[in-house]
């Protein structure tokens, strides 16, 4: 196991400095420039240049792109064009949330994704598996900002069971942090539940017809053994992927639900700092996303490992 992180870490590392170098090489052209966006709509373009000189941005891209590399390999992000903030501050003070609402979405997703999947596989072409597979389907089609408004709706303006929006920290009490991500995490998670429930079902029904599986079923195995040890283990293989790919994914889909429900994430932070031209927070948003990403796939790479000793590297 220890090989296979090793190598697969190694492999990260070109990955991020080619992330870092497009993502500084599309800011570049962004429409909407820092001191134009600082000077205001009535800048003269000789007011631009002036202060375009002043923040550096005048040098050679080359020496502005090792320059910040060199900086962000230390932690220092550099500080916003518009605020003066330190970027790194800014970022350690939204990401948590974003990664709170994120993880919460594919917690739930898993913990009602699975168990769907696997009850509707073991009841094919009864009337659970079809009742399982509607709401699924239901759920595939349904945007994930119309069921967020669906959620408040329904328990926030109907049964004021839980806050509609907004953010509590977690200094004003456990429950009230977690009670203002209840909506949030469901929103973004019943999406992500309806996919890992069909790839489940699917894996689940090619294990449970596998040859190694009616060889069992005829030695005298019992279903419950058969199941749990045997094919739930061999169909989370490719679940396994799709959570993988599902997590990733849960970051961007967090920048709009944060956006319906007030959340102050990265995602509004991103968009203000596009309307801006905020270049030093984009490119260090976009960096610590794509590490976020690759962390994520090692992991799921780990677990390959641990369920599969074969994609273990000799």
């Amino acid at each position: 196991m220890w090989k296979l992180t090793f190598a697969r870490t190694v492999a990260a590392i070109p990955v991020i400095v080619l992330v870092a170098l497009v993502a500084f090489i599309l800011f570049r052209f962004v429409p909407v420039q820092a001191p134009a966006a600082i000077l205001g709509d009535g800048a003269t373009p000789e007011a631009v240049a002036r202060l375009t000189a002043e923040m550096g941005l005048d040098r050679p891209a080359p020496v502005l792109f090792f320059e910040w590399v060199g900086n962000a390999l230390r932690g220092d992000f550099g500080r916003s064009y518009v605020t003066g903030l330190e970027v790194s501050a800014e970022i350690a003070h939204r990401m948590p949330i974003t990664l709170t609402l994120a993880l919460g979405g594919i917690f739930i997703a898993v913990l009602l994704g699975v168990p769907t999947g696997v009850i509707a596989a073991l009841n094919r072409n009864s009337f659970i598996d079809r009742a399982l597979t509607g709401i699924v389907s239901v759920l595939l089609a349904m945007p994930g900002f119309w069921l967020a408004l669906l959620l408040v709706l329904f328990f926030a303006v109907q049964m004021r069971w839980l806050p509609a929006a907004g953010y509590t920290p977690p200094s004003a009490g456990i429950w009230p942090w977690i009670r203002g991500f209840i909506l949030p995490c469901l929103a973004l998670g019943l999406g992500a539940t309806a996919n890992i429930a069909r790839h489940t079902r699917s894996s689940m029904l090619a294990q449970l017809d596998s040859q190694y599986a009616r060889a069992l079923t005829a030695r005298g195995c019992p279903r419950g053994r058969l199941v749990m040890r045997y094919c739930l283990k061999n169909a989370m293989m490719p679940v396994l992927a799709i959570i993988g790919m599902l997590t990733a994914l849960m970051l961007s889909g967090s920048f709009v639900i944060e956006k319906v429900f007030s959340v102050p994430g990265l995602g509004s932070l991103i968009l203000d700092s596009i309307n801006r031209g905020d270049t030093p927070v984009l490119q260090a948003v976009v960096v610590v996303v794509a590490v976020f990403i690759i962390a994520v796939n090692l992991i799921v790479d780990i677990g390959y490992g641990l369920l599969d000793p074969k994609v273990r590297p000799e």
